[in-house]
């Protein structure tokens, strides 16, 4: 049977995304001039997913007001509450009723990734295996769930293993047959108290059940961090076709592919890059980046910025020495002053006002 539903898991609370993730879920954070669950649904939209079940918190309004019902995306949207965070495989048993007695494709709704998700699921309906995951080579393995497997066929899963036999982590994507739902309901929670979906595919593995697994060998990211956010809207920015739409003026110099919307004036400035500034946004008297991405109603004034991200509303001026691998918010004010001698590393949330010295 082919897989029409996935279930886009949004429940996490983005504590080390903190102050930025304190307004709003980590799945909404600005990258490359939109959210990054925005860059999933467009992911599992092109691939084929008709139905999407979103797993919240118990507060899901800000999620519910960007996806809506899904139709933006050719999609129908369901929400599905996760009132307590116990693990990824509880929150997959939340949605049991939805996924009925479908196969599904389950997404951390906090991953990027290069991989065309057509060709995964394309594997797993014609492996007739029970599940299949992503995995990748990484250097410290210990952070992720591990997998041992041989010649594509998974032969042992660990979550967090204190001394790794692997170097095979699993990334944010899985496909299981609905089996899965009555393995869950036999692991037992784990040292941390949550329920791991890395235990639920082992004693799958155990039942004699057949897990394969896809290498993936291009960009994958998980928005754990602010600097892990700046490296997925450089991805993203690499992967659009930007436009000049706005107005640069005859003093300024335009180096590399540039997204300027419209109403956005550009004065005296050199921009590298890939960038991307959205609308109605003032650029004056600066050099922005590469890898830089600011939002709509800005006004940065008088400032360098290099691979960052300034969101919505947000003044930025008299930064000379410029700003570097920093993630602004929206609604920010933030001034400094002429003798600023060097770059700053700064992470702002939202509605704050800043000075720098």
């Amino acid at each position: 049977m082919a897989i029409r539903k996935a279930v886009i898991l949004c429940a996490g609370e983005g504590t080390r995304l903190r102050p930025l993730s304190f307004c709003r879920p980590k799945h909404l954070m600005q990258v490359a001039g939109r959210p990054l669950l925005g860059w999933i649904l467009e992911a599992l939209s092109e691939a084929g997913i008709e139905q999407i079940g979103v797993i919240t918190p118990p507060d899901p309004d800000a999620l519910r007001e960007f996806v809506e019902d899904g139709k933006r995306w050719g999609m129908t949207a369901t929400y599905l509450v996760q009132p307590e965070p116990l693990g990824l495989a509880h929150a997959l048993d939340t949605a049991r009723e939805f996924v009925g007695d479908e196969p599904l494709l389950m997404y951390l709704g906090d991953n990027a990734l290069e991989w065309s998700l057509a060709q995964f699921i394309k594997r797993f309906e014609e492996s007739q295996a029970q599940a299949a995951v992503l995995v990748k080579q990484v250097d410290d393995p210990r952070q992720y769930g591990v997998v041992e497997m041989t010649g594509g066929q998974v032969m042992r899963m660990v979550e967090k293993p204190p001394e790794p036999r692997s170097n095979l982590a699993i990334v944010g994507v899985y496909a299981f047959q609905p089996v899965i739902f009555d393995v869950i309901e036999r692991i037992a929670p784990s040292a941390r108290g949550e329920y791991e979906i890395t235990d639920a595919i082992q004693r799958l593995l155990e039942d004699g059940g057949r897990v394969i697994a896809h290498e993936l060998e291009g960009f994958w990211e998980d928005a754990g961090s602010p600097a892990d956010l700046l490296r997925i809207n450089g991805f993203y920015l690499r992967q659009l076709s930007l436009e000049l739409r706005g107005v640069v003026d005859a003093a300024s110099v335009v180096e590399g592919p540039i997204g300027l919307d419209v109403g956005t004036q550009v004065t005296n400035s050199r921009l590298s890059g890939p960038s991307l500034i959205g609308k109605d946004s003032v650029i004056a008297n600066c050099t922005i980046g590469p890898d830089v991405t600011i939002g709509s109603n800005c006004h940065i004034i008088n400032a360098q910025l290099r691979n960052c991200i300034v969101e919505d509303d947000t003044h930025i001026e008299n930064l000379p020495a410029g700003l570097i691998e920093s993630v602004i918010g929206r609604q920010v004010r933030m001034t400094g002053e002429e003798c600023c001698s060097r770059p700053r590393r700064i992470v702002v949330g939202d509605m704050c006002c800043i000075e720098v010295t």
